[in-house]
């Protein structure tokens, strides 16, 4: 790891996973609050879930466009703009009181909350290596879980105490943190390994690597699920809630427990395969992902412990996925770490923004809504990956274990 004259090894871990827990902290806060705003802001829930893929499509287009400025100008300065930037437009969304405003001020912040995950994962390629790396991927994605995990757990107490504009001040506060310790960052992308070139270099930088069949079909790949799961966040609460008759505070616990069930899935299926060549295990990712959506497409409108049964696999399948193929994409492109991290990044939220778009279409109800999102997210799984063996693509670590993967670079 790149040493840190200020920062020690642990808090400069910290400030990574704090970063990479941006996206979730921003979004499922007020999760619990969304029917309650819709009243208080006389609108609709389409209208109210603008606040959710607004931010979604903007963070997207935040990680595509910040990654190559930061492989060219350095992460430090990139991240405290931005950082400053998002606490102030946090602490706007807290005080506003017309939902056309509060969707403008949610993609303005979302502009920041796009560098703080690009650079989370730029900081893992710039400072860690080989196992390490793999190890410090797994925390980030599993506290990618604890965000939404414990933030509609805390939302759902905040706003008992002090109402919904409470979920806008404490990300603030957490990102005025790690605002502070961006400060106290020494810049961990020597000179001597930025890119040369104006924009239109980064550009072509982005170009190359979206040309490259593989690169392209395997990202696609991994970011597939996060669509039914992306259009779940948007739309649980009208599941639990108004569907079910779960009340607020309950469907906290219950979102969280399908975190948890997915997190102790991806740590039992990453011990299970840790010795099984990857390529090997794409099709379990198809199985899996394929018995939920008819699982939930049959039965999961009969209860609401059946709908948390039946779309927890999907969860975990989403949660264990993304690691598990980064890792692959990273090994394969040792260059350019910001523009390889922000293309995978946003692909991953763009598709996630787009789940969360189609899951206010009128279906019959939204449980059967996220079932076809769900079938048709693993039938695209299963034709794209058929295009990857048909057209003899390849990716460096993908006949290799988990093991073999983590000590290349």
């Amino acid at each position: 790891m790149n040493g840190q004259r200020r920062l020690g090894s642990g808090t400069f871990l910290l400030l990574v996973i704090l970063l990479g827990a941006f996206g979730p902290i921003s979004t499922d806060m007020f999760l619990p609050a969304l029917p309650d705003m819709v009243d208080e802001f006389d609108t609709t829930a389409a209208v109210m879930n603008m606040t959710l893929y607004g931010f979604m499509f903007s963070m997207a287009v935040s990680i595509l466009l910040l990654g190559p400025v930061t492989d060219k100008y350095g992460r430090k300065a990139p991240l405290v703009i931005c950082l400053a930037e998002y606490v102030v437009t946090t602490l706007l969304c807290a005080f506003v009181h017309d939902v056309g405003i509060l969707i403008v001020l949610r993609v303005l912040q979302a502009i920041g909350a796009g560098a703080a995950m690009t650079l989370s994962t730029a900081f893992v390629k710039d400072c860690y290596s080989g196992v390490i790396r793999l190890k410090i991927l797994n925390i980030v994605a599993i506290v990618g879980v604890l965000g939404p995990l414990l933030a509609p757990i805390a939302g759902a107490a905040l706003i008992s105490l002090w109402g919904w504009r409470a979920t806008f001040i404490a990300p603030a506060v957490i990102a005025l943190v790690c605002l502070v310790l961006a400060l106290m960052l020494d810049e961990t992308l020597p000179d001597g390994e930025r890119v040369d070139g104006g924009l239109s270099d980064m550009l072509q930088g982005m170009k190359q690597l979206c040309c490259t069949p593989s690169f392209l079909v395997f990202t696609v790949m991994i970011c597939l699920f996060n669509l039914p799961f992306m259009a779940y966040l948007s739309v649980s609460s009208y599941i639990y809630e108004g569907m079910f008759g779960v009340e607020p505070v309950a469907y906290s616990l219950i979102l969280a427990t399908t975190l948890i069930v997915g997190t102790v899935v991806m740590m039992l299926i990453n011990r299970l395969t840790g010795n099984i060549v990857k390529r090997r295990i794409i099709g379990l990712y198809l199985v899996l992902g394929g018995f939920s959506g008819i699982a939930t497409l049959l039965v999961g409108d009969t209860a609401w412990y059946v709908f948390f049964a039946c779309f927890s696999v999907c969860v975990a399948v989403n949660i264990t996925i993304r690691p598990w193929g980064m890792g692959i994409l990273m090994a394969s492109h040792d260059g350019d770490s910001g523009t390889v991290s922000s293309l995978i990044n946003f692909m991953f939220f763009l598709i996630g923004c787009i789940g969360m778009v189609l899951s206010t279409l009128p279906w019959k109800d939204y449980v059967f809504g996220l079932a076809v999102l769900i079938c048709i997210s693993s039938v695209l799984y299963a034709l794209l990956w058929t295009v990857f063996k048909t057209g003899r693509m390849e990716l460096k670590g993908l006949d290799g274990t988990s093991s073999e993967v983590s000590e290349r670079r």
